[in-house]
């Protein structure tokens, strides 16, 4: 039997973004030179596809996850980076029309940013240790 923790509500506010104080902003909407250059248009990416990445580049070390509605991230955050790219913050709302954009987009910046997928002993590791339980058990 399946026992509900979150309400449907609860799940759509842990989904989404939350506010972010300046604090957050700072640190994590600040794009290095580095950065700046991997979202770069010579790689065929226009004002969208930029401001997108941009916003999934800072918003990853930021929340752990991207929410899939990227449009709706923090209107500050968005103004921040925007600026660094000189791209308009308008552009932001035609990133991502297609899904797979918006993952292979992701799938990048998780590799830029060191990311990796677990591996299976990682998991199973990580099950115990969440769990409480024994090896094998």
């Amino acid at each position: 039997m399946t026992i509900r923790v979150f309400s449907d509500e609860d799940l759509e506010r842990l989904r989404s973004f939350p506010e972010i104080n300046r604090e957050e902003l700072i640190r994590f909407f600040t794009l290095t030179p580095a950065d700046v250059e991997f979202i770069d248009p010579g790689r065929g990416r226009g004002p969208s596809d930029r401001l997108g990445m941009a916003v999934q580049l800072c918003t990853l070390p930021w929340l752990g996850f991207v929410p899939d509605d990227v449009t709706s991230a923090p209107a500050v955050a968005v103004a921040r980076v925007s600026e660094r790219l000189q791209v308009p913050v308008d552009e932001l709302r035609a990133y991502g029309e297609r899904d797979q954009t918006r993952t292979d987009h992701l799938r990048s910046v998780a590799r830029y940013l060191g990311w990796r997928q677990a591996s299976a002993l990682e998991l199973d590791e990580l099950d115990e240790f969440l769990l409480g339980a024994g090896p094998g058990a």
